[in-house]
């Protein structure tokens, strides 16, 4: 099958498609090809287009989660796991320990 020129393998592949005796794909798979073709239409949309223009109710939707994210904001800050609010030029009792020559 290596030694076999280009026209050959298209040959066998044209075969094989002609021979597939699948009519009708199943719902699952359908579905799943219906999804894919709506996503690449999507995405050919933005493409040519540009993205949508944002509506009242997109604004609304934003301005709600920043809102929520300054109540988060209130919320106690977690020092032990937040390598951010730890001051990393300070070296612990432990290391300094370590570290020190006596």
């Amino acid at each position: 099958m290596n030694n076999m020129t280009e026209s050959q393998r298209l040959e066998i592949i044209r075969q094989m498609a002609s021979n597939n005796n699948a009519t009708q794909l199943s719902p699952a798979l359908a579905s799943f090809v219906d999804d894919l073709r709506a996503d690449i239409l999507a995405e050919e949309l933005i493409v040519e287009h540009g993205l949508l223009k944002a509506t009242e109710r997109d604004v609304e939707d934003e301005v709600s989660h920043l809102a929520s994210q300054d109540d988060r904001a209130d919320e106690d800050d977690d020092f032990d796991n937040d390598e951010n609010l730890h001051d990393m030029k300070a070296v612990s009792p432990t290391m300094r320990a370590i570290f020190e020559q006596d």
